[in-house]
This record gives structure tokens, sequence and C-alpha cells, in this order.
């Protein structure tokens, strides 16, 4: 598997974002955000605090505030340039990588309308899971909501759809000059609306009943999509079922499972994953779950298991 490092330089401290340490603080940025501290469109002030011990407690690496928010800042954006991926139609993928599979020549015009896209050519969004709960209802515009953890190879996208706005400023309390410009990704869905406009731009046609009803009518589907979306994303931020990647590990240590055993190495591989997490909360004792533990690393590590 492939490893990225991303070094974040705030004065003279380095911030590394190696592949564990971006789990973690996407780990640690959900929690917060489904614990309610997220003011607008970044973490408040609680939340933030809150990010500086516990990303120190489970690393021993102590960031900055700035910091943790260029590091926010920069995932909303790959975040963001995955889903547009997502829209295209006729994707090839790779269920054993979660990855889009096509050609160079496909990445090479796709790169022209989707800014950055080539980062993902070799390999897929990771800790998507975590990422969803921290930007889609920021991001939500009514779209289908393809997620690479589903299995599935986005499917044909609906039309372009006007975004609702969104505030991106920074929340009450943050210091001046304490956020950096965000590159967003243009869609071209924006583009061929902005022709569309030029184009139509001085001519009005004549509308008929038939299509004045039918104008409306689809303005109604459409504004139904983007509530039942909306609440939908909520609701997945309110979870309180208790199955969070911080609950479930919790649970893997009270059963025995510790550093550095290979029934925590295990879980620590699994339990990314939405469905292995809900899987392990039916086990109802600390026995059974050890158990279940032992049993998956040997699974798992068989040679003849597909990896």
């Amino acid at each position: 598997m492939l490893c990225t490092c991303v070094i974040d330089v705030v004065g003279n401290r380095e911030a590394d974002w190696c592949d564990e340490n971006t789990r973690i603080v996407c780990e640690l940025f959900a929690h917060e955000v489904q614990k309610g501290n997220r003011a607008t469109t970044h973490l408040n002030k609680t939340g933030y605090q809150n990010m500086i011990k516990r990303f120190q407690d489970r690393t021993g690496l102590l960031y900055t505030r700035r910091q943790f928010k260029n590091r926010w800042d920069k995932l909303k954006n790959d975040y963001g340039i995955w889903k547009e991926l997502g829209k295209e139609t006729g994707l090839g993928w790779d269920e054993s990588g979660k990855n889009i599979v096509m050609t160079d020549k496909w990445w090479k015009d796709t790169s022209k309308k989707i800014k950055g896209c080539t980062k993902f050519k070799n390999r897929g969004i990771q800790n998507e899971d975590e990422l969803e709960i921290m930007f889609e209802d920021l991001r939500n515009t009514g779209d289908d909501h393809w997620c690479a953890s589903s299995g599935v190879a986005p499917s044909q996208p609906s039309p372009p759809q006007s975004p609702i706005p969104v505030d991106d400023d920074d929340e009450a309390g943050i210091e001046e000059n304490d956020s950096d410009p965000e590159e967003i990704a243009p869609t071209s869905g924006t583009r061929k609306r902005g022709r569309a406009a030029d184009n139509n731009k001085g001519k009005k046609g004549k509308t008929t009943t038939g299509q004045w009803f039918q104008e409306q009518m689809g303005k109604i589907v459409e504004m139904n999509e983007r509530t039942t979306a909306s609440c939908d994303s909520i609701a997945r931020r309110e979870d309180k079922s208790g199955s969070s990647i911080p609950d479930v590990m919790a649970l893997v240590k009270e059963c025995g499972a510790v550093p550095p055993t290979k029934e925590h190495f295990i879980a620590c591989t699994l339990f990314t994953k939405r469905s292995e997490r809900q899987m392990f909360m039916t086990i109802e004792t600390p026995e059974e779950r050890f158990d279940y533990l032992t049993k998956k690393h040997e699974w798992m590590t068989r040679n003849d298991v597909p990896k």
C-alpha cells in the first residue's frame, strides 16, 4: 500500500501528516463534530482544545490549533474533489483497492475540469467514513451521496443543481489571520450553467402553461430532495449509537486487546469500516469480543484469504 506523508510547517514547528497520523486526526475530528463542537465550517474553541489534548495523548505530538485547522481545510478540499470525481460517468472501479481505474488520457482530460483530481489516480481517498461525518452536510446540495466504502461504483449523476450558500468564515473566537484561502475545485456543472446563461442572454421564449407547471413541479421535487438529504446528513452526525471508532476501540481495550497484541492490531485494521464496528457491537461479553478478534486475526492472516 502506498504511504503518503505531508509536512505542514507553522513557524518553526512541523506537523507530520503520515497515513497513521491522518487516520487518528480524522477519527478525532469526526468525534468532535458528533459531539456538536463544530461551529459553522470549522471546529469551535472547545473542539480545538480537545483536538490538541487528545491528539497528543494518542501520538505524543503537540500540534497547534493553526496546524489542525490547516489539516481540516486540506481534508475538506480533498473530500470535495473525490465527490466531484464520483459524479463522472462510466468510471472503472477497483473494489479491492476502493479506487477509480481509468486511462491516463481520462485522468489528463478530467484534471482540466476537476483541479487536483490526479492525486487519486493511484489510490482512492482514505478515512472516508470520518470525512463524511466531518463535511457531507457542509457540501450537501442534494446530489447522489456516493461513498467509496459502499463497494459500488458511482452511478449516473443527476442534472447539476445550484448549491446552497454556505458561510465559509471561521467560527467566532478564532484570531485574525487564522485562516488560509481554501482552494475549491470548480465543477463542470457550474461552467455549463455559465455557458448556457451566456448563450441565452437577451432571449426570452414563450412559456406555455404546461411548461410552467413542469418547472414548478421540478423545483418542488428538487427542494424536497435537498431537505431529505440534509436531514439524513444531520441524523448521521448526531448518531448516538455508540459505534464510533473511539467507542469501539474503548471496548477493544476493555476486553483485553491492548497494544501490542495481535488482537489490538487487527481491531485497528478492521474498525476503520463502519460495518465492522457495528458487527463488533453486537457481541455481548468481553470474552466473546476477545475471542472474535483472535479468530478474525487468524482468518485474515491465512494465505488463502484475499488481501
